[in-house]
Protein backbone atom coordinates (compact mmCIF):
# COMPACT_ATOMS: atom_id res chain seq x y z
CA UNK A 1 0.00 0.00 0.00
CA UNK A 2 2.93 2.38 0.61
CA UNK A 3 3.79 2.35 -3.13
CA UNK A 4 0.55 4.13 -3.87
CA UNK A 5 0.87 6.80 -1.16
CA UNK A 6 2.50 9.44 -3.45
CA UNK A 7 -0.16 8.87 -6.13
CA UNK A 8 -2.96 9.08 -3.61
CA UNK A 9 -1.50 12.31 -2.24
CA UNK A 10 -1.23 13.74 -5.77
CA UNK A 11 -4.84 12.83 -6.56
CA UNK A 12 -6.00 14.46 -3.32
CA UNK A 13 -4.01 17.62 -4.11
CA UNK A 14 -5.50 17.77 -7.61
CA UNK A 15 -9.01 17.35 -6.23
CA UNK A 16 -8.35 20.06 -3.66
CA UNK A 17 -7.01 22.40 -6.36
CA UNK A 18 -10.11 21.81 -8.45
CA UNK A 19 -12.43 22.60 -5.56
CA UNK A 20 -10.50 25.70 -4.47
CA UNK A 21 -10.16 27.25 -7.89
CA UNK A 22 -13.81 26.77 -8.79
CA UNK A 23 -15.47 27.22 -12.15
CA UNK A 24 -13.25 30.05 -13.42
CA UNK A 25 -10.20 27.78 -13.51
CA UNK A 26 -9.84 24.43 -15.16
CA UNK A 27 -7.36 21.68 -14.21
CA UNK A 28 -5.66 20.22 -17.28
CA UNK A 29 -3.10 17.38 -17.35
CA UNK A 30 0.23 18.65 -18.72
CA UNK A 31 0.07 16.49 -21.83
CA UNK A 32 -3.36 17.67 -23.02
CA UNK A 33 -4.50 20.87 -24.72
CA UNK A 34 -7.51 22.80 -23.54
CA UNK A 35 -9.94 24.69 -25.75
CA UNK A 36 -12.48 27.18 -24.45
CA UNK A 37 -15.84 27.08 -26.18
CA UNK A 38 -15.13 30.41 -27.87
CA UNK A 39 -12.11 29.20 -29.87
CA UNK A 40 -9.14 30.00 -27.62
CA UNK A 41 -6.88 26.94 -27.28
CA UNK A 42 -4.01 26.51 -24.82
CA UNK A 43 -1.37 23.77 -25.03
CA UNK A 44 1.50 23.23 -22.61
CA UNK A 45 4.59 22.82 -24.84
CA UNK A 46 7.08 21.64 -22.26
CA UNK A 47 8.32 21.60 -18.68
CA UNK A 48 11.99 21.42 -17.74
CA UNK A 49 14.30 21.95 -14.81
CA UNK A 50 17.47 23.90 -15.53
CA UNK A 51 20.11 26.24 -14.19
CA UNK A 52 19.35 29.82 -15.26
CA UNK A 53 22.09 32.27 -14.29
CA UNK A 54 23.19 30.13 -11.34
CA UNK A 55 19.67 29.59 -10.01
CA UNK A 56 17.74 26.33 -10.24
CA UNK A 57 14.43 27.00 -12.02
CA UNK A 58 11.54 25.06 -13.47
CA UNK A 59 10.66 26.50 -16.89
CA UNK A 60 7.58 25.95 -18.99
CA UNK A 61 6.01 27.22 -22.15
CA UNK A 62 2.50 27.28 -23.57
CA UNK A 63 1.04 27.94 -26.97
CA UNK A 64 -2.05 30.15 -27.15
CA UNK A 65 -4.08 29.76 -30.35
CA UNK A 66 -6.67 32.35 -31.32
CA UNK A 67 -9.45 30.53 -33.15
CA UNK A 68 -12.05 33.23 -32.43
CA UNK A 69 -11.98 34.83 -35.88
CA UNK A 70 -11.14 38.25 -34.38
CA UNK A 71 -7.98 39.80 -32.91
CA UNK A 72 -7.35 39.49 -29.17
CA UNK A 73 -5.43 41.76 -26.80
CA UNK A 74 -4.50 39.63 -23.81
CA UNK A 75 -2.76 40.21 -20.48
CA UNK A 76 -1.04 36.99 -19.43
CA UNK A 77 -0.04 36.18 -15.84
CA UNK A 78 0.95 32.98 -14.08
CA UNK A 79 1.88 31.34 -10.80
CA UNK A 80 3.79 28.16 -9.95
CA UNK A 81 3.20 25.95 -6.93
CA UNK A 82 4.74 22.76 -5.66
CA UNK A 83 2.06 20.09 -6.02
CA UNK A 84 3.07 18.15 -2.94
CA UNK A 85 2.21 18.68 0.67
CA UNK A 86 2.53 21.35 1.85
CA UNK A 87 1.22 22.98 -1.31
CA UNK A 88 3.24 26.17 -1.48
CA UNK A 89 4.27 28.80 -3.97
CA UNK A 90 7.78 28.33 -5.24
CA UNK A 91 8.47 32.04 -5.27
CA UNK A 92 7.44 34.62 -7.83
CA UNK A 93 7.48 33.53 -11.44
CA UNK A 94 9.57 35.48 -13.92
CA UNK A 95 6.33 36.62 -15.57
CA UNK A 96 4.96 37.85 -12.21
CA UNK A 97 8.19 39.75 -11.53
CA UNK A 98 7.71 41.55 -14.87
CA UNK A 99 4.09 42.39 -14.01
CA UNK A 100 2.66 40.00 -16.59
CA UNK A 101 2.88 40.15 -20.36
CA UNK A 102 0.73 41.88 -22.96
CA UNK A 103 0.05 39.81 -26.08
CA UNK A 104 -1.65 40.99 -29.25
CA UNK A 105 -2.92 37.94 -31.10
CA UNK A 106 -4.40 38.32 -34.59
CA UNK A 107 -7.33 36.11 -35.60
CA UNK A 108 -6.53 32.47 -36.40
CA UNK A 109 -2.87 32.75 -35.31
CA UNK A 110 -0.88 31.38 -32.36
CA UNK A 111 1.82 32.64 -30.04
CA UNK A 112 3.90 31.12 -27.28
CA UNK A 113 4.36 32.33 -23.72
CA UNK A 114 7.14 31.08 -21.44
CA UNK A 115 7.70 31.41 -17.72
CA UNK A 116 9.95 30.06 -14.97
CA UNK A 117 9.90 29.74 -11.18
CA UNK A 118 12.54 28.98 -8.53
CA UNK A 119 12.87 25.24 -8.02
CA UNK A 120 14.79 23.41 -5.31
CA UNK A 121 15.20 20.17 -7.27
CA UNK A 122 14.38 18.26 -10.44
CA UNK A 123 11.55 15.73 -10.56
CA UNK A 124 9.04 17.63 -8.44
CA UNK A 125 5.36 17.84 -9.28
CA UNK A 126 4.17 21.35 -10.17
CA UNK A 127 0.89 23.16 -10.65
CA UNK A 128 1.03 26.08 -13.10
CA UNK A 129 -1.82 28.57 -13.29
CA UNK A 130 -2.02 30.65 -16.45
CA UNK A 131 -4.52 33.52 -16.51
CA UNK A 132 -5.59 35.30 -19.69
CA UNK A 133 -7.39 38.65 -19.40
CA UNK A 134 -9.05 39.73 -22.65
CA UNK A 135 -8.93 43.52 -23.09
CA UNK A 136 -11.00 43.38 -26.28
CA UNK A 137 -14.07 42.45 -24.24
CA UNK A 138 -14.92 39.19 -25.98
CA UNK A 139 -13.83 36.49 -23.55
CA UNK A 140 -13.17 38.09 -20.15
CA UNK A 141 -10.77 36.46 -17.72
CA UNK A 142 -9.81 32.79 -18.11
CA UNK A 143 -7.52 30.67 -15.95
CA UNK A 144 -6.16 27.23 -16.70
CA UNK A 145 -4.25 25.08 -14.22
CA UNK A 146 -1.72 22.62 -15.65
CA UNK A 147 -0.33 19.85 -13.46
CA UNK A 148 2.97 18.22 -14.43
CA UNK A 149 6.42 17.03 -13.40
CA UNK A 150 9.65 18.85 -14.28
CA UNK A 151 12.82 16.88 -15.04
Amino acid sequence: MRRFAPWIALVLVILFVTLVLGARSLLVPANRPFEYGDGIRIQLLGISHEDVGGEERVTWGVEVINGTGRPLDLSVSSTCRHAASPWEESGPSALAERGGEEVGLPALLATSVADSCPSPESGRWWVYTLTLEDHTGGTGSRSVVFAGRAH
